[in-house]
C-alpha cells in the first residue's frame, strides 16, 4: 500500500506540532522538513476541516494540535485522508473477482490489511515522538522552547 504525498505531510505536521507543543507557522513545519509551504497550507487545511488541527489567524497567528497528541492514532488519520481503500478491490468487494468463493488470495489480503490496520490503529502521534524531546525530532533539530 502507498500513501500519499498529502497524508505523510499530515502526519508530519501531526508530528511536529505534537513534538513541539506549541503553536506555530506553516512556514517553519515546511522549513523544518524542507516541503512546498503552499502545499502544506492545503494539508493543514484538510487537518482543520477533519478536526485534527486549530488555525489562529493573524500576524501571531499559527496552526495548533485541536486533540491531544496521544488521542490521535496513525491509522485514523491515514483513513481520514486516504480513505480505507483496501489493497486491491476485491478486499472490499467480493463480487469483483471471478474467483470467489475461496479465493485463497483474497483471504490472505484480507489478513495482511487488518494486520496493518491494527498495527496503525495501536499507536498514536504521540508514540512517533515520545523520548525525542532532548535529541530533536529524530534526525531534526527543532527548538521545543522557542516560537
Amino acid at each position: 500500500m502507498k500513501l500519499r504525498l498529502q497524508t505523510d505531510y499530515a502526519l508530519r505536521t501531526l508530528i511536529f506540532l505534537g513534538h513541539v507543543g506549541r503553536k506555530s507557522k506553516a512556514e517553519e513545519v515546511a522549513n523544518t522538513f524542507g516541503i512546498s509551504k503552499d502545499h502544506l497550507i492545503k494539508v493543514i487545511q484538510q487537518l482543520t476541516r477533519l478536526g485534527y488541527l486549530r488555525t489562529y489567524p493573524g500576524r501571531g497567528g499559527g496552526v495548533a494540535l485541536a486533540k491531544d497528541a496521544s488521542a490521535i492514532t496513525v491509522r485514523e488519520v491515514i483513513e481520514a485522508m486516504e480513505g480505507n481503500v483496501g489493497i486491491l478491490e476485491c478486499v472490499q468487494d467480493s463480487n469483483f473477482c471471478p474467483m470467489e468463493p475461496g479465493c485463497h488470495l483474497r483471504r490472505l489480503l484480507m489478513t495482511a490489511e487488518k494486520a496493518f490496520y491494527q498495527a496503525l490503529g495501536s499507536t498514536s502521534i504521540a508514540d512517533l515522538y515520545r523520548g525525542r524531546r532532548k535529541g530533536g525530532l529524530v534526525n531534526l533539530e527543532i527548538d521545543i522552547g522557542g516560537t
